[in-house]
């Protein structure tokens, strides 16, 4: 895919693309009008590697939050005990009986 130089010397832009199992070759110029072709390729192309790579940037900031919310939840945990409750069936119960 790109510029492509013939024995005459002179570059021609092609653009490459699978059509029915066969790669067909595309003219798009030799001149402003190739060249505004590979600025809008290149644009598009680098707005989908911009888009690549905020998704994989995303997973390592899924771990991190997952890790701060572990962090939370036992910190919750820990207050929830100090002030006199405790866990029945999965749910937080204030116990019975003695203030704390």
């Amino acid at each position: 895919m790109g510029w492509e130089t013939r024995r005459n010397g002179r570059r021609y832009y092609y653009r490459k693309r699978r059509i029915g199992g066969r790669v067909v070759s595309e003219y798009l110029g030799c001149g402003a009008e190739a060249i505004a072709a590979e600025l809008e390729l290149a644009e598009s192309l680098g707005k989908r590697m911009a888009l690549r790579k905020l998704v994989d940037d995303g997973r390592p900031l899924d771990e991190q939050l997952e890790d701060h919310a572990k962090l939370i939840f036992a910190e919750v945990e820990n207050r929830l005990i100090e002030h006199g409750y405790h866990k029945h069936r999965g749910q937080w119960r204030k116990k019975r009986g003695g203030t704390v």
